[in-house]
């Protein structure tokens, strides 16, 4: 009973902070991606010259990415493929963790873009963050056993209808302007 009440929580706080950051960048995805351009400018000059050839995507990556983010809070939440969620998330942090650290340890990207324009991290913050996160999905994989196996029919519902509203969004803040400037 104690495992489900503490993966319970880590499921809320780690769900939440997925939606929150997502939903701030889904107001405004051509912020997130100059921000991939900024990275995979990085990328290309530092780690492997590869990285040039996605800058021309870099739009059509950051929608995929903040509606993923979105989507997966929303699926944690829920309990929606709750195993794969908790799978997909690591790997996600796990990446995020990577970048952030090559961003503070180097000091070449100055700010992650990790909540938008809304809250501004440093990169060491940013790290410290993702790391938190990391030991929070951590904690979930941990208590996977525990994680709800079938969720109601309701909850995939919700979830699909999550995906196509945080799209429409996104496509309608890059035809237009951010619902709300940060």
């Amino acid at each position: 009973m104690l495992n489900k009440g503490i993966l319970w929580v880590l499921r809320l706080l780690v769900g939440g902070l997925f939606i929150f950051s997502g939903l701030i960048k889904v107001n405004d995805p051509v912020g997130t991606a100059i921000k991939l351009e900024e990275y995979f400018d990085v990328f290309s000059n530092d780690i492997a010259g590869f990285f040039i050839y996605f800058k021309p995507f870099a739009l059509y990556i950051g929608v995929v990415l903040v509606v993923l983010e979105v989507v997966l809070g929303v699926m944690l939440i829920l309990g929606v493929k709750s195993k794969l969620t908790a799978w997909a998330l690591a790997a996600m942090i796990l990446f995020f963790t990577f970048l952030t650290f090559f961003s503070a340890y180097f000091n070449k990207v100055t700010d992650c873009g990790c909540f938008g324009d809304a809250i501004k991290l440093t990169p060491w913050e940013s790290f410290y963050k993702d790391v938190i996160l990391m030991i929070l999905i951590g904690g979930i994989l941990l208590l996977r056993n525990h994680l709800p196996t079938h969720a109601p029919g309701w909850a995939k519902k919700s979830v699909i209808a999550v995906a196509v509203l945080s799209l429409i969004l996104s496509i309608t803040a890059i035809r237009n302007l951010p619902f709300i400037d940060f």
